[in-house]
């Protein structure tokens, strides 16, 4: 059994989590991890690993981690924007509000779209990167759809950039005491760039085989920067963030307590 003393330790504990620096903790975890798991998927997919937990299921579990781990970055700059004021307060709420835009679109087009074309994001994807020319017969009839997903792709990388650098003024404007100063501000912005540029040349590469020609030969090139290059850079960027989270929360609490 737990003593008096334990009792209020563990409250103090499950409370920390429940901060906005504790959930930044908590979102950082979660985007290093979705991260690590699209690195990890390409070298299942390069090794051919097709027994138990394969590169598909790898994917789909980082492209679940990464909407939650953004639903709860969100949550943090909204609860954080009553903190502060001027500036710092408006810019905490429109990357929340970029953020969650974000969360709405992508998860539109990645799970919405393509089962309205009877198919998943994976296979669809497989299909316009293996096609040399000619594609099925169910990719061109739901042709209209294919290029709406693709081009909601480019939408959401360029709001999850936008985002990024509204948290970057906003590191920049917050006080010497806020823990958004120390946010990894130029690491994300880099990352969510490259990944905003990747994306862009892939949608074009596909939107050319929807078109009847075959893939191009250098769509590689920019998978390896959407899949390795990008994802390596945030997290960086995501470990620097959930060590900074962690830190701030066991600040808090102490200052809470004192």
């Amino acid at each position: 059994m737990e003593g008096p003393e334990e009792e209020p330790e563990k409250s103090r504990a499950e409370s920390l989590w429940q901060t906005p620096e504790g959930l930044l903790a908590v979102a950082s975890a979660l985007l290093l991890a979705a991260n690590l798991l699209l690195i990890l998927a390409v070298f299942l997919n390069f090794l051919g690993v097709r027994v138990g937990w394969d590169a598909g299921k790898t994917v789909w579990a980082a492209l679940t981690a990464d909407l939650v781990g953004v639903a709860i970055l969100a949550w943090v700059f909204f609860l954080t924007a009553a903190r502060v004021e001027g500036r710092a307060r408006f810019y905490r709420r429109i990357e929340a509000s970029l953020l969650v835009a974000w969360i709405g679109i992508t998860a539109f087009w990645r799970f919405a779209l393509p089962a309205a074309i009877g198919t998943d994001l994976q296979d669809l994807f497989v299909t316009l990167i293996a096609s040399q020319g000619t594609l099925p017969g169910w990719v061109s009839r739901s042709a209209p759809v294919v290029v709406e997903l693709l081009y909601l792709w480019i939408v959401c990388a360029a709001l999850f950039l936008a985002a990024h650098v509204v948290i970057l003024l906003d590191s920049r404007a917050a006080s010497a005491d806020d823990w958004a100063r120390g946010l990894p501000v130029y690491a994300w912005v880099v990352a969510a760039g490259v990944s905003l540029v990747a994306t862009i040349l892939i949608v074009l590469s596909f939107a050319a085989v929807l078109q009847g020609a075959p893939i191009a030969v250098n769509v590689g090139a920019w998978l390896i920067a959407k899949m390795i290059v990008a994802p390596n850079l945030f997290i960086s960027g995501y470990a620097s963030s959930l060590q900074l989270g962690r830190s701030a929360a066991r600040a808090r609490t102490s200052d809470d307590e004192a």
